[in-house]
Protein backbone atom coordinates (compact mmCIF):
# COMPACT_ATOMS: atom_id res chain seq x y z
CA UNK A 1 0.00 0.00 0.00
CA UNK A 2 0.73 3.71 -0.72
CA UNK A 3 3.32 4.93 2.67
CA UNK A 4 1.20 8.07 3.01
CA UNK A 5 -2.12 6.34 2.87
CA UNK A 6 -1.21 3.23 5.11
CA UNK A 7 0.44 6.51 7.77
CA UNK A 8 -2.98 8.33 7.36
CA UNK A 9 -5.08 5.00 7.92
CA UNK A 10 -3.20 4.44 11.09
CA UNK A 11 -3.36 7.38 12.62
CA UNK A 12 -7.17 7.30 12.38
CA UNK A 13 -7.24 3.82 13.61
CA UNK A 14 -4.94 5.22 16.71
CA UNK A 15 -7.45 9.01 17.54
CA UNK A 16 -10.32 7.59 16.59
CA UNK A 17 -10.98 3.82 17.52
CA UNK A 18 -10.56 1.97 20.99
CA UNK A 19 -7.87 -0.78 20.90
CA UNK A 20 -9.56 -4.23 19.70
CA UNK A 21 -12.35 -2.69 17.11
CA UNK A 22 -10.40 -3.33 14.26
CA UNK A 23 -7.38 -5.91 14.50
CA UNK A 24 -7.57 -9.08 16.68
CA UNK A 25 -6.69 -8.48 19.92
CA UNK A 26 -5.80 -12.24 21.63
CA UNK A 27 -3.61 -13.87 18.92
CA UNK A 28 -1.99 -15.84 21.47
CA UNK A 29 1.43 -17.77 21.27
CA UNK A 30 2.69 -18.86 17.24
CA UNK A 31 3.40 -22.41 18.83
CA UNK A 32 -0.51 -22.70 19.78
CA UNK A 33 -1.85 -25.31 18.16
CA UNK A 34 -4.11 -24.58 15.23
CA UNK A 35 -7.59 -25.91 14.37
CA UNK A 36 -8.67 -24.86 10.63
CA UNK A 37 -11.95 -25.00 9.29
CA UNK A 38 -12.08 -24.70 5.26
CA UNK A 39 -16.10 -23.91 4.55
CA UNK A 40 -18.18 -23.55 1.57
CA UNK A 41 -19.97 -19.86 1.07
CA UNK A 42 -22.63 -19.25 -1.05
CA UNK A 43 -20.99 -17.35 -4.05
CA UNK A 44 -23.93 -15.33 -5.36
CA UNK A 45 -24.10 -14.19 -8.64
CA UNK A 46 -20.83 -14.50 -10.56
CA UNK A 47 -19.04 -11.59 -11.94
CA UNK A 48 -19.10 -11.64 -16.05
CA UNK A 49 -16.11 -12.49 -17.86
CA UNK A 50 -13.59 -14.76 -19.47
CA UNK A 51 -12.74 -16.69 -16.14
CA UNK A 52 -15.92 -18.42 -14.27
CA UNK A 53 -16.54 -18.33 -10.33
CA UNK A 54 -17.33 -22.29 -9.80
CA UNK A 55 -16.09 -21.89 -5.69
CA UNK A 56 -15.96 -19.72 -2.51
CA UNK A 57 -14.87 -21.17 1.05
CA UNK A 58 -13.96 -19.04 4.16
CA UNK A 59 -11.09 -20.00 6.10
CA UNK A 60 -11.11 -20.03 9.84
CA UNK A 61 -9.83 -20.37 13.19
CA UNK A 62 -9.20 -19.70 16.60
CA UNK A 63 -5.69 -19.57 16.40
CA UNK A 64 -4.72 -15.36 16.19
CA UNK A 65 -2.35 -15.96 14.12
CA UNK A 66 -4.50 -17.59 10.74
CA UNK A 67 -4.97 -15.14 8.43
CA UNK A 68 -3.37 -12.31 6.84
CA UNK A 69 -2.67 -14.70 3.53
CA UNK A 70 -0.79 -12.85 1.21
CA UNK A 71 0.88 -15.06 -1.64
CA UNK A 72 -0.78 -18.09 -3.55
CA UNK A 73 1.41 -20.98 -4.91
CA UNK A 74 0.17 -24.53 -6.93
CA UNK A 75 2.12 -27.86 -5.49
CA UNK A 76 1.67 -30.19 -8.18
CA UNK A 77 -2.36 -30.68 -9.24
CA UNK A 78 -3.36 -31.59 -5.50
CA UNK A 79 -2.52 -28.50 -3.54
CA UNK A 80 -1.98 -25.28 -2.64
CA UNK A 81 0.52 -23.45 -0.71
CA UNK A 82 -0.42 -20.55 0.85
CA UNK A 83 1.91 -17.86 3.13
CA UNK A 84 0.62 -15.04 5.11
CA UNK A 85 2.46 -11.54 5.81
CA UNK A 86 3.05 -13.35 9.63
CA UNK A 87 5.69 -15.62 7.55
CA UNK A 88 3.32 -18.62 8.32
CA UNK A 89 2.51 -21.11 5.41
CA UNK A 90 -0.75 -22.81 4.93
CA UNK A 91 -0.56 -25.57 2.86
CA UNK A 92 -4.09 -26.82 1.22
CA UNK A 93 -5.44 -30.34 0.07
CA UNK A 94 -7.26 -29.39 -3.26
CA UNK A 95 -7.97 -33.25 -4.35
CA UNK A 96 -11.10 -33.97 -3.12
CA UNK A 97 -13.18 -31.33 -4.16
CA UNK A 98 -13.77 -28.93 -1.10
CA UNK A 99 -10.61 -27.66 -0.15
CA UNK A 100 -8.93 -28.94 3.47
CA UNK A 101 -5.86 -28.15 5.45
CA UNK A 102 -3.14 -30.86 4.63
CA UNK A 103 -2.47 -32.34 8.41
CA UNK A 104 0.59 -30.30 10.20
CA UNK A 105 0.05 -27.76 7.35
CA UNK A 106 0.34 -24.71 9.27
CA UNK A 107 3.67 -23.69 10.62
CA UNK A 108 6.02 -20.68 11.13
CA UNK A 109 8.29 -19.90 8.65
CA UNK A 110 9.49 -16.58 9.63
CA UNK A 111 13.28 -16.57 11.45
CA UNK A 112 15.71 -13.99 13.11
CA UNK A 113 17.22 -11.58 10.84
CA UNK A 114 19.28 -8.98 12.03
CA UNK A 115 19.83 -8.75 15.67
CA UNK A 116 16.38 -8.69 17.14
CA UNK A 117 14.84 -7.91 14.13
CA UNK A 118 12.79 -10.59 12.18
CA UNK A 119 12.05 -11.76 8.54
CA UNK A 120 8.27 -11.80 8.45
CA UNK A 121 6.26 -9.24 5.79
CA UNK A 122 6.42 -12.15 3.36
CA UNK A 123 4.20 -10.76 0.62
CA UNK A 124 4.90 -13.31 -2.46
CA UNK A 125 5.82 -17.14 -3.46
CA UNK A 126 7.38 -18.55 -6.39
CA UNK A 127 7.72 -22.58 -7.14
CA UNK A 128 9.93 -24.65 -9.28
CA UNK A 129 7.66 -27.34 -9.97
CA UNK A 130 10.32 -29.61 -11.08
CA UNK A 131 12.33 -29.22 -7.50
CA UNK A 132 9.65 -28.39 -4.94
CA UNK A 133 12.13 -24.95 -4.28
CA UNK A 134 10.08 -22.35 -3.34
CA UNK A 135 10.85 -18.63 -2.80
CA UNK A 136 9.44 -15.42 -0.86
CA UNK A 137 9.53 -11.94 -1.24
CA UNK A 138 9.37 -9.98 1.90
CA UNK A 139 8.52 -6.24 2.30
CA UNK A 140 9.87 -4.15 4.84
CA UNK A 141 13.30 -5.42 3.74
CA UNK A 142 13.11 -5.70 -0.41
CA UNK A 143 14.34 -9.34 0.07
CA UNK A 144 14.35 -12.74 -1.74
CA UNK A 145 14.69 -15.87 0.37
CA UNK A 146 14.51 -19.66 -1.34
CA UNK A 147 13.70 -22.15 0.63
CA UNK A 148 15.39 -25.78 -0.42
CA UNK A 149 13.77 -29.06 -0.62
CA UNK A 150 16.67 -30.03 1.86
CA UNK A 151 15.02 -27.21 4.49
CA UNK A 152 18.30 -25.09 3.45
CA UNK A 153 17.80 -21.01 3.15
CA UNK A 154 19.56 -18.42 1.44
CA UNK A 155 18.48 -14.73 0.41
CA UNK A 156 19.47 -11.68 -0.87
CA UNK A 157 18.68 -8.19 -1.01
CA UNK A 158 19.02 -7.90 -4.75
CA UNK A 159 19.97 -3.94 -5.18
CA UNK A 160 18.09 -2.86 -8.11
CA UNK A 161 15.12 -3.53 -5.10
CA UNK A 162 17.19 -1.54 -2.79
CA UNK A 163 14.84 1.98 -3.53
CA UNK A 164 11.80 0.37 -3.67
CA UNK A 165 9.29 1.31 -0.62
CA UNK A 166 9.38 -1.01 2.33
CA UNK A 167 5.82 -0.84 2.62
CA UNK A 168 5.16 -1.77 -1.48
CA UNK A 169 7.87 -3.72 -2.50
CA UNK A 170 8.35 -7.07 -3.86
CA UNK A 171 4.26 -8.03 -3.79
CA UNK A 172 4.48 -10.19 -7.04
CA UNK A 173 7.35 -12.72 -8.44
CA UNK A 174 6.74 -15.27 -10.50
CA UNK A 175 9.49 -18.10 -11.42
CA UNK A 176 8.43 -18.26 -15.47
CA UNK A 177 9.05 -22.05 -17.01
CA UNK A 178 11.61 -20.53 -18.76
CA UNK A 179 13.48 -20.09 -15.39
CA UNK A 180 13.65 -16.46 -15.27
CA UNK A 181 12.21 -14.77 -12.46
CA UNK A 182 9.65 -11.67 -12.93
CA UNK A 183 9.26 -9.48 -9.66
CA UNK A 184 6.52 -6.31 -9.51
CA UNK A 185 6.47 -3.40 -7.04
CA UNK A 186 3.44 -2.40 -5.52
CA UNK A 187 4.49 0.76 -5.41
CA UNK A 188 4.73 3.10 -8.46
CA UNK A 189 7.47 5.04 -10.67
CA UNK A 190 8.32 7.81 -8.79
CA UNK A 191 4.80 9.91 -8.29
CA UNK A 192 3.18 8.54 -11.17
CA UNK A 193 0.21 5.87 -10.75
CA UNK A 194 -0.17 4.54 -14.20
CA UNK A 195 3.90 2.66 -14.22
CA UNK A 196 4.89 0.20 -11.05
CA UNK A 197 8.82 -0.75 -11.39
CA UNK A 198 9.47 -4.79 -12.69
CA UNK A 199 12.92 -6.72 -12.50
CA UNK A 200 13.33 -9.45 -14.96
CA UNK A 201 16.05 -11.88 -13.94
CA UNK A 202 17.35 -14.34 -16.03
CA UNK A 203 17.71 -17.18 -13.13
CA UNK A 204 17.28 -17.35 -9.37
CA UNK A 205 17.59 -14.04 -8.23
CA UNK A 206 19.21 -15.55 -5.30
CA UNK A 207 22.59 -16.43 -7.22
CA UNK A 208 22.67 -12.85 -7.99
CA UNK A 209 23.17 -11.45 -11.44
CA UNK A 210 22.17 -7.97 -12.88
CA UNK A 211 18.35 -8.04 -13.84
CA UNK A 212 16.49 -6.38 -16.39
CA UNK A 213 14.43 -3.30 -15.43
CA UNK A 214 11.23 -2.15 -17.24
CA UNK A 215 7.85 -0.79 -15.84
CA UNK A 216 4.38 -2.43 -15.90
CA UNK A 217 1.70 -0.51 -17.25
CA UNK A 218 -2.08 -0.22 -17.86
CA UNK A 219 -3.87 -1.31 -14.88
CA UNK A 220 -6.18 1.67 -14.43
CA UNK A 221 -6.02 2.86 -11.21
CA UNK A 222 -4.87 -0.86 -9.55
CA UNK A 223 -1.83 -2.40 -7.94
CA UNK A 224 -0.29 -5.29 -9.06
CA UNK A 225 -0.56 -7.82 -5.98
CA UNK A 226 -0.04 -11.75 -7.49
CA UNK A 227 0.42 -13.50 -10.83
CA UNK A 228 0.25 -16.75 -12.41
CA UNK A 229 1.62 -17.96 -15.61
CA UNK A 230 -0.94 -19.73 -17.96
CA UNK A 231 0.01 -22.90 -20.12
CA UNK A 232 0.26 -20.31 -23.16
CA UNK A 233 3.04 -18.33 -21.42
CA UNK A 234 0.84 -15.38 -20.70
CA UNK A 235 0.51 -14.05 -16.95
CA UNK A 236 -2.86 -13.81 -15.29
CA UNK A 237 -2.01 -10.58 -12.87
CA UNK A 238 -4.32 -10.02 -10.11
CA UNK A 239 -4.81 -6.69 -9.17
CA UNK A 240 -6.24 -4.71 -6.22
CA UNK A 241 -7.64 -1.08 -5.32
CA UNK A 242 -8.04 0.17 -1.96
CA UNK A 243 -10.54 2.97 -0.90
CA UNK A 244 -8.79 4.51 2.72
CA UNK A 245 -11.98 4.18 5.02
CA UNK A 246 -12.11 2.64 8.26
CA UNK A 247 -12.57 -0.13 7.61
CA UNK A 248 -11.01 0.08 4.21
CA UNK A 249 -12.27 -1.04 1.48
CA UNK A 250 -11.27 -3.43 -1.58
CA UNK A 251 -11.76 -3.66 -5.07
CA UNK A 252 -9.79 -6.69 -7.42
CA UNK A 253 -9.46 -7.42 -10.86
CA UNK A 254 -7.52 -9.61 -13.29
CA UNK A 255 -5.57 -8.04 -16.01
CA UNK A 256 -3.50 -10.29 -18.39
CA UNK A 257 0.16 -9.57 -20.09
CA UNK A 258 2.56 -11.76 -21.95
CA UNK A 259 6.16 -11.99 -20.80
CA UNK A 260 7.43 -12.35 -24.48
CA UNK A 261 6.30 -8.45 -25.01
CA UNK A 262 9.27 -7.36 -22.27
CA UNK A 263 11.45 -4.94 -23.55
CA UNK A 264 14.19 -3.25 -21.17
CA UNK A 265 13.74 0.32 -19.87
CA UNK A 266 10.07 0.26 -21.86
CA UNK A 267 6.66 0.33 -20.68
CA UNK A 268 5.14 -3.36 -20.49
CA UNK A 269 1.38 -3.14 -21.11
CA UNK A 270 -1.24 -5.02 -19.18
CA UNK A 271 -4.66 -5.41 -20.04
CA UNK A 272 -7.25 -5.94 -17.49
CA UNK A 273 -9.83 -8.76 -18.75
CA UNK A 274 -11.92 -8.73 -15.41
CA UNK A 275 -13.36 -6.94 -12.57
CA UNK A 276 -14.77 -8.94 -9.76
CA UNK A 277 -17.48 -6.81 -7.57
CA UNK A 278 -20.00 -7.64 -5.49
CA UNK A 279 -19.99 -8.05 -1.91
CA UNK A 280 -18.54 -11.86 -1.86
CA UNK A 281 -14.96 -10.65 -3.90
CA UNK A 282 -14.95 -7.40 -1.96
CA UNK A 283 -12.27 -8.52 0.12
CA UNK A 284 -8.18 -8.24 0.11
CA UNK A 285 -7.22 -10.43 -2.04
CA UNK A 286 -3.51 -10.62 -2.60
CA UNK A 287 -2.97 -14.20 -3.60
CA UNK A 288 -3.38 -16.46 -7.75
CA UNK A 289 -2.81 -19.48 -9.26
CA UNK A 290 -3.36 -21.24 -12.24
CA UNK A 291 -3.58 -25.56 -11.75
CA UNK A 292 -4.17 -27.04 -15.18
CA UNK A 293 -6.50 -29.69 -15.99
CA UNK A 294 -5.04 -33.21 -16.87
CA UNK A 295 -7.19 -34.09 -19.52
CA UNK A 296 -6.64 -30.38 -21.46
CA UNK A 297 -3.66 -28.28 -19.81
CA UNK A 298 -4.70 -25.34 -21.95
CA UNK A 299 -8.03 -25.56 -19.60
CA UNK A 300 -7.84 -25.08 -15.60
CA UNK A 301 -8.72 -23.18 -12.74
CA UNK A 302 -7.53 -20.30 -10.98
CA UNK A 303 -7.14 -19.93 -7.13
CA UNK A 304 -7.68 -16.39 -5.00
CA UNK A 305 -7.05 -16.35 -1.71
CA UNK A 306 -7.84 -12.95 0.33
CA UNK A 307 -5.99 -11.25 3.40
CA UNK A 308 -7.60 -10.76 6.10
CA UNK A 309 -5.37 -8.44 7.75
CA UNK A 310 -5.78 -10.03 11.45
CA UNK A 311 -9.04 -7.67 11.30
CA UNK A 312 -12.62 -8.78 12.15
CA UNK A 313 -14.19 -6.77 9.67
CA UNK A 314 -12.23 -8.73 7.02
CA UNK A 315 -12.44 -12.32 6.28
CA UNK A 316 -10.00 -15.01 4.80
CA UNK A 317 -11.82 -16.17 1.78
CA UNK A 318 -10.61 -18.69 -1.17
CA UNK A 319 -12.29 -18.44 -4.26
CA UNK A 320 -12.27 -21.04 -7.63
CA UNK A 321 -12.63 -19.57 -10.99
CA UNK A 322 -12.73 -22.28 -14.25
CA UNK A 323 -10.30 -20.83 -16.79
CA UNK A 324 -11.10 -22.10 -20.39
CA UNK A 325 -8.48 -20.63 -22.52
CA UNK A 326 -10.12 -17.20 -23.61
CA UNK A 327 -9.26 -13.71 -23.07
CA UNK A 328 -8.07 -12.81 -26.84
CA UNK A 329 -4.54 -10.53 -27.81
CA UNK A 330 -6.41 -7.82 -28.70
CA UNK A 331 -7.22 -4.72 -26.58
CA UNK A 332 -10.97 -5.24 -26.18
CA UNK A 333 -12.76 -3.69 -22.50
CA UNK A 334 -12.30 -5.79 -19.68
CA UNK A 335 -16.34 -7.68 -18.62
CA UNK A 336 -18.29 -5.01 -16.59
CA UNK A 337 -16.25 -2.09 -17.58
CA UNK A 338 -18.04 0.82 -19.36
CA UNK A 339 -16.92 2.43 -22.41
CA UNK A 340 -14.76 5.23 -22.37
Amino acid sequence: MRRAARLALALAVTLGLAPGTLVRTDTGLRSDPATITIAPIPIGTPPPGPLRLTGAWQIRSQHGWVGGFSALVADGQARLISASDRAFRLDIDISHGDPRVVPGGFRFIGRRYSGRRELLDLESLARDPASGTLWAGYENHNLIERFAPDGTRRSVEPPAMKDWDDNSGPETMVRLRDGRFLVIAEGEVGDDPVYHPALLFAHDPVEGGEPMGLALEGLDGFDPVDATQLPDGRLLILLRHVEYFIPARFTAAIAIADPATIRRDMPWQARIIQHLPGSLLAENFEGITFIPAPANPRRGTVWLIADDNLSMFQRSLLVRFDWAGQASRTNEKAPGKPDA
